[in-house]
């Protein structure tokens, strides 16, 4: 028997299931949007929505990274709460029509910008 090829992360991350959820749920908001919500919100709506959907997948995508690279705390932590409050502020925006939300969207940029700063400074590190 040959052992595998495949080195297994070292610790366990909750970054890995977390992303991989918030893509899952982003694919499928993304499907939402494209096949419910594109003949009944105008076309700058439609944009906010499909803003708040690609920042969430760019969120997974980075988060299934760093669970695979074994990285957790707080890196990982203001990357999902960053990317959870901007894309849900675009959401309850256009679903709700609530425009003052879009004063809250750039909290969570910023904390996801935060988030990818701080794991460069960790990467320097190790």
């Amino acid at each position: 028997m040959s052992t595998p090829s495949y080195t297994p992360v070292p610790r366990a991350s909750r970054a890995l299931p977390a992303g991989a959820l918030w893509g899952a749920l982003g694919i499928a908001l993304g499907a939402f949007g494209a096949h419910t919500l594109s003949g009944r919100l105008s076309a700058g709506d439609l944009a906010i929505f499909e803003t708040g959907v690609r920042y969430q997948m760019y969120a997974a995508l980075a988060l299934l990274a760093l669970g695979a690279a074994g990285y957790g705390g707080w890196p990982v932590r203001l990357l999902l709460l960053g990317s959870l409050i901007f894309s849900l502020s675009l959401y309850l925006l256009v679903g709700l029509n609530v425009r003052w939300l879009g004063a809250v969207t750039p909290v969570g940029g910023v904390l996801m910008i935060a988030g990818l700063v701080w794991l460069a400074l960790l990467s320097l590190r190790r």
